[in-house]
């Protein structure tokens, strides 16, 4: 009798197994699936499994009546993983969607290409370096071991910050772009995956481990298109009688200018946009050393560090840099800061020139928390760190552990914000999402346990009964309209997970938090508001990551 199930030939098991090295595809899974047989010496042992992203047959997980049967065996609609993963990706489909499972392929074929070809740069143990954590934790570390994304460094000097600040570091943080590592003398820099590990050693130091996700991708020069060609001093340039057009390295300089100069935080469409370099020029300009190696940071920040909300693999701001060579900032010019800049593109081509960086846009006017930041800043090398701890604390961090988990918050998250978060996203929901599908039904969820119905009373008994560990909001889009015979449903997700000391907000475990809150804080109508928006942005990705699978 034949089968309907349209498997994996064995070639294309290998196919897959060898695009990853034989490494579970899963981000974080140290599992490496094949070894030495150990019993046979003349045999290999392979623990792996050749998953399929849409199942191979109907009533599978995410399976897909539009694919035919060749494409569903072909090593497209496949991913390795550990016997483990597999499983788990099986038994899920809303905690492992089809576009999370691709994502997680070619992060992983990205990272064994560039395994393979020697591109990302070993770090010698014991080489000292200048490692920043974010604008006020930076410090001297040396370097003891790497392993996969594991990285693990002795702390030794403090330029800005402290011993209690490092060991806070990251645990109120609710974006990943404000979790991240750069090291200068790697020209790198890595969104970090979670809080980082520290103990003091037996010297009495703090050693650190950090584990990173993959590095930004980079793109070509001439992926940057072209642009309006403008002078030193910002104006645009017109020769024959039209605005006079830029591309390449010419483009990429001023790319790198308007980066520069625009001051972090000051652009409100995007509020992780911009440079901490006018704060640092502001602060700094005696002091012309510290200030080149400032300025070699947040440079490397840019080139490294996207400026996402949520997502941890989108572009970077000057993501079509390679490394940075020499940086030394000059005297001003006509009241512009000039920086000589010597660097590498993504090609692998060297370029150096003259910057002209405009640190005094009249547009911008500094608020209070710049304000405090900048003063931050520059006292830093005025007083010791314990006196400037609590002004960095008010600055920085979202307020100190008060209470653990709290049922009477959980309720109310489940009671009020839940429904709150769903009519900020209504406008938005009723004018761009819903037109597109012939239904839509809304549900919520006590563990997972999605119901159109639930009431105070549910998630009164839930919290007595047991340890809630989330709840969520639940949007099925079905049948998407232009799509004809390629219908397609979209299953929307927003979840609150509870941890002893924190509730975070994002669409699944596996995502990034979009928001990280202690028990003590509540969620107020501009959090609503932000959730809402970050959800809506949420679903138009997967409507547009399932209009790309059927072109």
């Amino acid at each position: 009798m034949a089968s309907n199930r349209d498997n994996f030939s064995n070639s294309t098991k290998v196919i897959l197994a060898q695009r990853v090295a034989y490494r579970c595809s899963s981000p974080g899974c140290p599992n490496i699936t094949i070894g030495p047989h150990q019993s046979n010496p003349e045999k290999s042992m392979n623990v792996g499994e050749a998953a399929h992203i849409h199942a191979a047959s109907p009533g599978g997980a995410r399976y897909l009546e539009t694919m035919k049967a060749e494409e569903r065996s072909s090593p497209d609609n496949g991913i390795w993983l550990c016997k483990k993963h597999a499983r788990a990706v099986d038994l899920d489909v809303q905690t492992y969607p089809a576009e999370l499972l691709k994502s997680w392929k070619k992060t992983a074929e990205g990272k064994a290409i560039r395994e393979m070809m020697n591109v990302e740069q070993e770090i010698e143990n014991g080489l000292e370096t200048l490692i920043c954590l974010d604008v006020d934790l930076m410090f001297t570390g040396t370097w003891i071991g790497v392993k996969n994304d594991a990285w693990t460094f002795v702390v030794k000097d403090f330029l800005f910050g402290n011993v209690e600040r490092l060991r806070s570091h990251g645990k109120n943080e609710i974006l990943p772009c404000r979790r991240y590592i750069i090291i200068e003398s790697q020209n790198e820099g890595r969104l970090l995956k979670e809080e980082l590990d520290w103990r003091v050693n037996s010297n009495g130091l703090h050693e650190i481990t950090v584990w990173v996700y993959p590095g930004a991708p980079k793109i070509s020069l001439e992926a940057l298109g072209s642009d309006m060609a403008s002078s030193y001093d910002g104006d645009l340039v017109i020769g024959d009688g039209d605005f006079k057009m830029v591309s390449g390295a010419a483009l990429a300089k001023q790319v790198i200018e308007r980066n520069l100069g625009w001051p972090f935080g000051s652009w409100i469409v995007k509020p992780m946009m911009g440079s901490y370099f006018p704060i640092y020029y502001q602060a700094f300009k005696d002091n012309v050393p510290l200030l080149n190696r400032l300025t070699r940071i947040e440079l490397l920040r840019l080139m490294n560090i996207p400026t996402s909300l949520r997502e941890t693999d989108s572009d970077t701001p000057l993501n079509f840099i390679k490394s940075i060579t020499e940086v030394s900032v000059l005297s001003p010019f006509n009241g512009l800061v000039t920086i000589f800049l010597s660097l590498v593109w993504s090609d692998g081509k060297a370029w150096s020139d003259t910057l002209y960086v405009n640190c005094t846009k009249d547009e911008t006017v500094i608020d209070e928390e710049d304000t405090a930041l900048y003063n931050f800043i520059k006292q830093a090398f005025d007083k010791p760190p314990g006196q400037l701890l609590q002004k960095a604390a008010n600055i920085f961090k979202s307020g100190e552990l008060q209470i653990k988990r709290s049922n009477v918050v959980i309720q109310r998250l489940f009671n009020e914000s839940l429904s709150a978060i769903m009519v900020a996203a209504g406008p938005a929901l009723e004018s761009k999402i819903y037109p597109l599908f012939a239904s839509y039904e809304k549900s919520t969820s006590i563990d997972r346990q999605a119901f159109g119905f639930y009431t105070t009373a549910d998630i009164e008994m839930a919290v007595q009964k047991r340890k809630v560990f989330e709840i969520g909001l639940h949007l099925i889009l079905r049948g998407f309209k232009k799509a004809g015979t390629g219908a397609f449903d979209i299953y929307g997700n927003l979840n609150i997970f509870f941890d002893d000391y924190y509730y975070a907000i994002s669409p699944s475990h596996q995502s990034p938090h979009w928001l990280k809150k202690l028990y003590h804080t509540e969620l107020g109508p501009i959090d609503h508001a932000a959730i809402a928006a970050q959800w809506v942005d949420h679903l138009e990705a997967l409507i547009k990551n399932q209009i790309r699978q059927l072109h």
